[in-house]
């Protein structure tokens, strides 16, 4: 079992909770809408057999309080509180794997600062950018079906653990504002950003950094593996398949995929630097 030393930074407008584990070259894990740091528990404890992992909290999450709890949802902020949190932890160009709108963050991190960035992993970004017709229509509605079910999915969730009252209360209350927090802020602020693809295409071709659109192998019928298929074509790339579905790293698929994500970094670092 890994120790895990829990950490705060202070960020303009928040204070973000982030944890660590393992040793080696950092790798930051961005989860996506309406998870948290505990979202990758299982994967980071395989990846930290390799890398020093970084999860945490977006603002507006769990732990990382908003200074101002009706704040706009904006991708720009997100990214700026990921490169915060890199410059505290190091100097040096981390891995960065992002999950869904996390994906989107962590694209718009490479643009804002490449210098910060290795290689990005983007696994099936929220972008309807590179939606139309029958998939634009998919995705809205999507998108609107959360809006009006998401308390019920997470009473369901809760009703299948086997906890005790008081904990599935605390539970309860923080998924339940993680939820609240994705419908009610951040699909819009998904919805209201474009990626600005020429300039990641710029960053692509001539830094260093290295950008691999990624999808679930059990998710290709899902709008956001298409996204990822799209940005794979813009960049001139090929799209990177990982085990399960778009949240494949917390089901039974765990373990391969953080033997996955370890495989894909380990390659990438031969054909960059030697």
């Amino acid at each position: 079992m890994n120790i895990v030393n829990n950490g705060t930074l202070q960020v303009p407008g928040a204070n973000i909770h982030y944890k660590l584990r393992g040793t080696g070259p950092i790798i930051l894990l961005i989860h996506g809408g309406g998870g948290d740091a505990d979202k990758f528990h299982h994967v980071a404890d395989h990846l930290a057999n390799w890398y020093t992992v970084v999860t945490y909290d977006r603002r507006g999450h769990s732990r990382s309080n908003l200074a101002n709890q009706t704040e706009d949802y904006r991708v720009e902020t997100h990214s700026d509180d990921a490169h915060r949190l890199l410059a505290k932890l190091t100097n040096k160009p981390a891995y960065v794997f992002g999950s869904s709108s996390g994906a989107v963050i962590g694209l718009d991190l490479c643009i804002r600062h490449p210098e910060q960035v290795s290689v990005m992993i983007p696994h099936e970004p929220v972008l309807l950018q590179f939606l139309n017709g029958n998939e634009l229509k998919q995705a809205k509605q999507f998108m609107e079906d959360l809006k009006k079910n998401h308390r019920n999915e997470v009473i369901t969730l809760l009703s299948s653990l086997e906890t005790n009252e008081q904990s599935k209360d605390v539970l309860a209350e923080r998924l339940l504002g993680n939820s609240t927090y994705f419908t009610e802020y951040e699909i819009q602020g998904i919805l209201n950003y474009t990626l600005d693809i020429e300039a990641l295409k710029m960053v692509f071709t001539s830094a260093p950094m290295k950008v691999l659109p990624a999808g679930g192998s059990a998710s290709r019928d899902f709008f956001p593996y298409r996204c990822a298929n799209a940005l794979a074509e813009h960049l001139e790339t090929e799209i990177v398949e990982f085990p399960g579905n778009h949240a494949g790293y917390n089901t039974i698929h765990h373990k391969e995929f953080a033997e996955r994500l370890h495989d894909m970094l380990e390659n990438k670092h031969r054909t960059m630097y030697n």
